[in-house]
């Protein structure tokens, strides 16, 4: 059981890097486009998918305190790192 929870929590930690990723490449595709009407669907959909993670690890039994945890690590992620690449 303690092996199966290990497994839950590295993958829910890759979950959490993946989107984050795309984020940022998405974030600093739009910067050499110069098209910052794309900013917006790139957060919204940012947020529509950890959402949807969200749902997926509901019904995987993780710990709503784990879920709320990893979501604002995911935002603070996102935002921090799309500053400094605006700057």
């Amino acid at each position: 059981m303690k092996e199966n929870k290990q497994a839950l929590y590295f993958n829910m930690i890759l979950g959490t890097i993946g989107p984050v990723l795309i984020f940022l490449a998405a974030v600093r595709y739009m910067i050499k486009e110069n098209d910052y009407i794309g900013y917006i669907s790139i957060y919204f959909g940012f947020l529509l998918t950890i959402t949807y993670i969200n749902y997926l690890e509901k019904r995987a039994g993780i710990s709503k305190k784990l879920i709320w945890i990893r979501i604002i690590v995911s935002i603070i992620l996102a935002l921090s790192f799309s500053y400094f690449l605006l700057h």
